[in-house]
């Protein structure tokens, strides 16, 4: 499969002459069509549309679209989107990224690996190495693949088929775009503007039971340069994989590392890990992240506190499901009734404090302890 590279610009002209230097510099490409949409409007517009043109693409034909009239970030992704309708597959990039050489072989080895599978809804440039609610660290487990499943629709670098975002595109049709207490998403995702994409297309992939492709290894970084939602940050910056060749993909259906929207294991796949809960539907909540209204199950794994668990591990091992395979002892994951979960605000505390100590990674002393708790808040 040959994607053809769509990039996604808005008033960020240095943001987009460093996306399109990273972009020369692929590796294994040659006749691919580059594509760059520009949104009308914003006061660097005149600035943005001269990188664009000026940029020399010597690796196939170069398209600039210019935007008669101001789409917004949603429309111009979703209208970006579209194209794939013409090209078949595509990598959509917005202009505060940064790729590895090796990005297009991935993404184009990715989507021909994956094209067949109605489960799959895109592919992800981006390994995703934090956890979305927490901001804590995110490892997903290892095993026989250079990639990872997640219900979580990542936007620092995207591949799709023309069948996959044309699902996508069939769904929205008809869908509340509102995200709803009752969609099963944290509560997190509510708090949204409407303008942002990333939640309504979450919500796609929690109602059709479908999953991203993540590499464990990132082919793209984000600068987090001032834009429609972010007033610059350094917080998505991750290691670019710039030297192998070729990935090891596995298809969903053989995976273990598969995540809910939570970024939770499914319970399904831990159960092939470890025969401990088989005769239990449970719900995994090890990073604590679920309330009691997004816990279905009369039983649940968890890092939050429980009166009277029924198993107990403890919490030296990485990722924490690897405590609950290897039945490590101790205390801090337990597994047990929904209705025994310590709701109270200490307990609630104490949990967090916990978890907190063990992506730190030692013991946490007061003082670094509140700077910790009211940067939550401040």
């Amino acid at each position: 499969m040959k994607p053809a590279i769509v990039v996604v610009a808005y008033n960020r002209p240095e943001s987009l002459r460093r996306l399109l230097g990273s972009l020369a510099g692929l590796q294994g490409v040659a006749d691919v069509l580059l594509v760059i949409s520009i949104d009308a409007g914003g006061e660097q517009f005149a600035q943005v549309v001269t990188v664009a043109e000026q940029f020399e693409w010597a690796l196939g034909e170069k398209r600039v679209l210019v935007r008669e009239r101001p789409f917004g970030l949603i429309n111009h992704v979703f209208t970006c989107g579209d194209l794939v309708d013409e090209f078949g597959s595509i990598i959509l990039l917005e202009d505060d990224l940064v790729v590895s050489p090796m990005a297009y072989r991935y993404a184009a080895d990715a989507l021909d690996f994956y094209a067949d599978d109605p489960q799959i809804a895109g592919i992800s440039l981006n390994a995703l190495w934090f956890h979305g609610i927490i901001h804590e660290p995110f490892t997903p487990y290892l095993d026989d693949g250079d990639v990872f499943f997640m219900q979580i629709a990542w936007f620092q670098g995207q591949a799709y088929t023309q069948k996959q975002w044309a699902a996508f595109r069939e769904w929205r049709e008809t869908a509340n775009p509102t995200i709803l207490p009752s969609d099963h998403m944290h509560e997190l995702f509510q708090t949204f503007p409407a303008t942002d994409w990333f939640p309504l297309k979450t919500k796609y992939l929690v109602q059709t039971d479908r999953s991203y492709v993540f590499p464990r290894e990132s082919l793209s970084t984000n600068f987090g340069d001032s834009g429609t939602h972010v007033h610059g940050t350094s917080f998505f910056q991750v290691p670019l994989q710039t030297r192998r060749v070729n990935f090891r993909f596995q298809p969903l259906a053989d995976a273990v590392a598969v995540y809910d929207s939570f970024q939770e294991m499914l319970p399904e796949r831990l159960n092939r890990l470890t025969d401990q809960f088989a005769d239990y539907k449970f719900t995994v909540d090890l990073h604590g992240t679920r309330s009691p209204a997004n816990i279905p199950t009369e039983f649940v794994l968890t890092t939050q506190e429980m009166r009277h668990p029924l198993a107990t591990f403890g919490m030296e091992q990485r990722p924490f499901i690897a405590n609950v395979i290897h039945q490590q002892p101790g205390s801090g994951i337990s597994f047990g009734r929904t209705a025994d979960l310590d709701q109270s605000w200490h307990t609630r505390l104490r949990s967090e404090s916990r978890r907190h100590a063990y992506f730190a990674r030692r013991q946490v002393r007061l003082r670094q302890w509140l700077k910790w708790w009211l940067g939550k808040w401040l």
